[in-house]
């Protein structure tokens, strides 16, 4: 994995032999000229890396072989098995080499390798401090391949961070700039569309989402991907949920037989129809399909679960189903003190307050909120305690306590003179 320029090679065999710059250049070479390779501030000549091979004792094919053959060599292993230890940082590793010494197209390709990672893994943070990086690579030719590349993973960072709006804008200047190459542009422009869709769901412009959906049928096709298939029946299945009943069931099997083995996105993908399928009336139906989704999601990865649990707990609260998010606050809650992660501590804590307050057990609300609050003053954003204190503000004055109530939203109104 290490990779090494020539002159690295030279100097790093000479010094571990034990040989001095006289002795290798033995009169065939000037020693300011090695020492100068040897820096690399000079290319060697043909004869030069065959005679220092020879004195060396090195393979000339490992010689010749410059950095860029070898990133190149290091991301085809890494490929190969991109679920080895470290492979994000032995992508930066080759990533920094690249920059250095000016292979910024493959450099590009390497970046877009590390934010898919990060995407994959929902770790936003490390997109964030890399795509101004990666926009200057973008910029470093004029491929336009290389453009949509860019939009595309931009788009899935801003979907990622619930931003919709703005990746629906960037989704759909991707499906305007390749829909003249559908062919060469299939799986772009049916990954581009089906993600504009999602972004119309959550957003809730149901026409714009239905309009896109349709024209998915024929790009299926010529998607060979089983997942990618999976992911369009999806969008499909969710937008037909609203107008017709016998596609939607279709559509929805049709999506949950091609995921394979990916129980994590089935299981998101079942959890994501029961949300909308508590938007159209469905409780039933929704709250079946949140239970199997927690039923067959992968338990190996715990803090993964925990936040899915969480998030699904969330969804029954805001539609109403108390008693199966009351059953699920409670295991969320052992499994995040289990974890010692306070960010799943303040969550569940959260969680557990809202359920107690729709069940009007305020006493019991107000300790499991402040509880909260505690773990969010350590952690959380000046606008999150903010909107906490608002929150907490409303709770009191729900609970009839004014004074508590006025303490809160004064602490609001502080805070919110330095956002």
């Amino acid at each position: 994995m290490e990779v090494l320029s020539v002159g690295e090679k030279i100097k790093r065999a000479r010094i571990y032999k034990g040989f001095t710059l006289k002795e290798v250049c033995n009169g065939e070479i000037s020693v300011s000229k090695l020492s100068c390779i040897e820096n690399g501030k000079i290319d060697p000549e043909d004869w030069v890396l065959e005679f220092i091979a020879s004195k060396l004792e090195l393979d000339i094919n490992y010689l010749k072989k410059d950095v860029k053959e070898q990133i190149d060599t290091n991301i085809k292993k890494l490929l190969d098995d991109n679920e080895i230890e470290d492979y994000k940082e032995k992508l930066q590793y080759n990533l920094e080499l690249s920059s250095r010494y000016g292979y910024y197209d493959l450099a590009f390709d390497i970046m877009h390798l590390i934010i898919e990672y990060l995407l994959k893994n929902d770790q936003l943070s490390g997109i964030q401090e890399r795509l101004g990086k990666y926009f200057d690579l973008c910029n470093s030719g004029s491929s336009k391949d290389k453009r949509i590349i860019y939009f595309m993973d931009v788009a899935k960072f801003l979907y990622k961070n619930n931003e919709y709006s703005q990746a629906a804008n960037y989704f759909r200047n991707i499906r305007k700039k390749v829909i003249g190459e559908k062919k060469k542009k299939c799986i772009i422009l049916s990954e581009a569309i089906c993600l504009e869709a999602q972004c119309y769901l959550m957003t809730h412009n149901y026409n714009k989402a239905y309009k896109l959906a349709i024209t998915l049928d024929e790009l299926l096709q010529c998607v060979e991907s089983n997942f990618k298939k999976a992911e369009m029946y999806h969008v499909m299945a969710m937008v037909y949920l609203r107008a017709d009943e016998e596609k939607f069931k279709e559509y929805e099997q049709l999506s949950y037989s091609m995921y394979d083995d990916n129980l994590k996105r089935e299981a998101e993908a079942l959890s994501e129809c029961g949300s909308v399928m508590f938007e159209v009336g469905l409780s039933e139906g929704a709250v079946e399909r949140v239970k199997k989704a927690l039923k067959i999601y992968p338990k190996a990865d715990k803090e993964k679960f925990v936040d899915f649990i969480l998030k699904c707990i969330k969804t029954l609260i805001d539609y109403n189903a108390i008693d199966v998010a009351k059953e699920l606050s409670e295991d969320a809650l052992d499994h995040a003190i289990t974890l010692d992660n306070i960010k799943f501590i303040e969550k569940a804590y959260y969680l557990k307050s809202k359920i107690l307050q729709i069940e009007k057990n305020y006493i019991s609300s107000e300790m499991y909120m402040n509880l909260s609050l505690d773990s969010l003053v350590k952690f959380g954003t000046k606008k999150e305690i903010y909107n906490r204190y608002m929150e907490m503000g409303e709770m009191y004055n729900n609970m009839g306590s004014i004074r508590e109530a006025l303490r809160y939203f004064s602490l609001a109104i502080s805070l919110h003179k330095k956002l």
